[in-house]
């Protein structure tokens, strides 16, 4: 038995420091990123369309191309084309409305190795050097500009970029990366001048590992048969004959075996059991692969194109890390764990499964602890995975576009994501449960958790009053009190009560006699559930067997903008109250969407809304600021000044100032129908 042994000693590439300014939809960015007992955090960016992830992304990669471009010729344009290309070229119509200049640094640092400073640089409109370097502070001396000159550079020695581009990964997968699987041994050999970078003069000037990632799949499988042939323990190497046969076997995780191990790991990680690659024969049908169970031998995939799009889409990404390392490290092939470089992703996400997403995806970037992974997503599942394979302090999650750094949970699309979920059966159980457990009065269900505090604010205060008697006497009913799903407030049912969940309950209930009535109310902000549920001149909809809805009706004040929710029911004064912020010399409120421009800013309040869709002069939409819809200063935009609506139905309720003694006058009419509904005869 013959077994070899090899350890490198394994430098850190990852990128310290981005400031970018004016770019696109960036008015300002800073980050400084770290590393940890040798292991950089992986970086999340997060952000609806058009907040600037892919944009920032983009000079990163730029910054790579730069690098590159110092020391291979063919680092800077595709092969068949002739003369200089950028990867990102410098365009003034990028530039933030409204501002006169751009500009993009991104430092790279190797550790272990002080002098080894990366900076890269573009800058496009009209800013001198001397204001960047007020920007930004302890750059290159050897930077130098025309105020008004377009400019880009890279400060990097030429041999520090080759020694970077041989030992370290730099790719980048971008969101039109994924193909079509084609697994079949036909296609195994198309590309005929395929050559392991061992058989010639492996660099010649040129980068053997392009930085954006394309053709994964061919070029994986070409890979992955060299890799086994290359594993197995009766083939060796000798120098008169060539490879023979003989009676030696290098272990799965040591020398030539190591490549395979890796990739056997990350199958393993993907099927969720220890597995290993087979070997079809040729004539067989589909790939030349098989995968096999390591505890038995039996087959667990008969052929690669068996695998789902998933699975194809996860295999071929980390495969890819790994074959760009084995490229470098031909002759000493390296443990994943020891794999460095920098591989930045966008829309990590693309074509998985919510599974493979959450429980999988996580634990493939935790395979490599020294890679620094910068990664954009719209996925709250994914956020969640990290969360829990790598700890609350493990990565980082900024949000765009001004990279403000957040929780998981606090991720702008969390809810969104989360509501949809709740349309589960399991999620409607959770409410059929809590409804089951009040069987004594009439049952008022509310669409959301702050609209049962109002009415119940409202009826504590109206109902004393003597000449609303003929309304609230006799009138005995309760409203299903509860908090939405992911409050950390104290409290018997957690749920989330859509207005299709409503509708959905309305039909469930209708089906079955009910021992007492149930009344469902929705905001009257969508047009589908207004017919659904009830409208303004059918006061409420009786569906059978005591169960019944109707919609907020539509007070005098706000018949010309009848889409309303419950908030609406106060006057514009009650809704813009400002409240105090306790330690904090802030004041805070709600905002409605014609205190703003179409773009979300008002510079009469001299704020700005994160939420432009829902902003303009015909808008009555209720902004808050605990869902992505922040509303924050036009000289900073990370203090957020927008009342949550929770924060305010609360307060209300408590009766707290300064909403001590509220109009609740245009609440009668609910509890009109409520009597009606009460006296209604089965």
């Amino acid at each position: 038995m013959i077994y070899l042994k090899y350890r490198e000693e394994r430098l850190i590439l990852y990128i310290k420091r981005i400031i970018d300014a004016n770019v696109g939809p960036i008015e300002k960015l800073e980050l400084e990123f770290s590393i940890s007992n040798e292991k950089p955090k992986p970086i999340i960016f997060v952000g609806e369309n058009g907040t600037g992830k892919s944009t920032l992304l983009s000079n990163i990669v730029d910054a790579f191309y730069e690098i590159a471009g110092e020391a291979f010729s063919n680092a800077r344009q595709p092969a068949e084309r002739e003369g200089y290309q950028y990867y990102k070229a410098i365009s003034p119509t990028e530039i933030h409305f409204g501002k006169q200049y751009m500009y993009s640094y991104v430092e790279l640092k190797d550790t272990k190795c002080d002098q080894s400073k990366i900076e890269y640089i573009f800058k496009s409109g009209n800013i001198t050097i001397d204001e960047f370097k007020n920007h930004v502070q302890d750059v290159s001396p050897n930077i130098s500009w025309d105020a008004k000159e377009n400019y880009k550079t890279v400060i990097i020695d030429k041999n520090n970029a080759q020694n970077i581009l041989s030992r370290d990964i730099l790719c980048y997968f971008e969101p039109d990366r994924y193909e079509k699987p084609f697994w079949m041994g036909s296609r195994y050999f198309e590309k005929e001048n395929f050559e392991h970078p061992t058989v010639k003069n492996r660099w010649a000037g040129r980068m053997e590992n392009p930085i954006s990632v394309e053709n994964m799949t061919n070029m994986t499988l070409q890979w992955l048969l060299d890799v086994i042939v290359d594993s197995r323990g009766d083939i060796v190497q000798d120098n008169e004959v060539g490879l023979k046969l003989a009676n030696v076997f290098i272990g799965d995780l040591i020398g030539l075996g190591v490549a395979r191990s890796n990739i056997e790991t990350i199958m393993s990680n993907i099927l969720g059991e220890e597995i290993y690659f087979g070997l079809n024969f040729r004539n067989s049908h589909g790939s030349r692969f098989n995968i096999k169970r390591r505890k038995d031998n039996s087959t667990v995939i008969p052929t690669l194109d068996s695998l789902s799009t998933g699975q194809s889409a996860l295999f071929n990404m980390f495969a890819t890390i790994v074959r760009y390392s084995d490229t470098n490290n031909i002759n000493n092939s390296i443990h994943l764990s020891d794999i460095t470089g920098i591989v930045v992703i966008d829309e990590i996400e693309l074509h998985l499964h919510s599974m493979l997403q959450k429980e999988v995806l996580p634990k493939l970037i935790a395979l490599f602890p020294k890679v620094q992974f910068i990664i954009s997503t719209h996925s709250p599942l994914f956020l969640l995975g990290m969360e829990e394979e790598f700890g609350e302090n493990g990565f980082e999650i900024y949000q765009m576009p001004n990279a403000i750094k957040i929780s998981a949970e606090r991720f702008s699309e969390f809810q969104k994501a989360y509501t949809y979920l709740t349309k589960t059966q399991k999620y409607e159980d959770d409410i059929l449960l809590a409804i089951s457990l009040k069987q004594e009065k009439m049952l008022v269900i509310t669409e959301g958790a702050t609209d049962w505090k109002h009415m119940k604010a409202a009826y504590n205060k109206l109902s004393q009053i003597s000449e609303y008697d003929e309304i609230f006497n006799g009138l005995d009913f309760e409203f299903l009190e509860y908090e939405p799903a992911n409050s950390k407030t104290e409290c018997e049912n957690k749920l989330e009560m859509g207005n299709k969940t409503l509708c959905s309950l309305c039909e469930s209930y209708a089906k079955l006699k009910q021992k007492r009535k149930i009344v469902f109310i929705a905001d009257c902000d969508n047009n589908d559930t207004n017919k659904k549920l009830g409208n303004s001149k059918n006061l409420f909809k009786k569906w059978g067997n005591n169960v019944y809805s109707f919609i907020l009706p539509i007070p005098d004040s706000r018949k010309e903008t009848p889409n309303i929710c419950i908030e609406h029911l106060y006057s514009d004064k009650v809704i813009k109250t400002e409240v105090p912020v306790e330690n904090q010399q802030i004041s805070r409120r709600l905002y409605m969407g014609n205190e703003f421009d179409e773009r979300g800013i008002s510079f009469k309040l001299g704020v700005t809304c994160e939420r432009k869709n829902i902003c303009g002069k015909n808008s009555i939409s209720i902004i808050e600021g605990s869902t992505g819809e922040r509303v924050t200063t036009l000289e900073d935009g990370n203090k957020n000044i927008a009342l949550s609506k929770m924060t305010f139905a609360n307060m209300i309720l408590d009766k707290k100032s300064p909403f001590e003694d509220v109009d609740f006058d245009n609440f009668l009419d609910i509890f009109k129908i409520l009597k009606q509904i009460s006296n209604d005869e089965v």
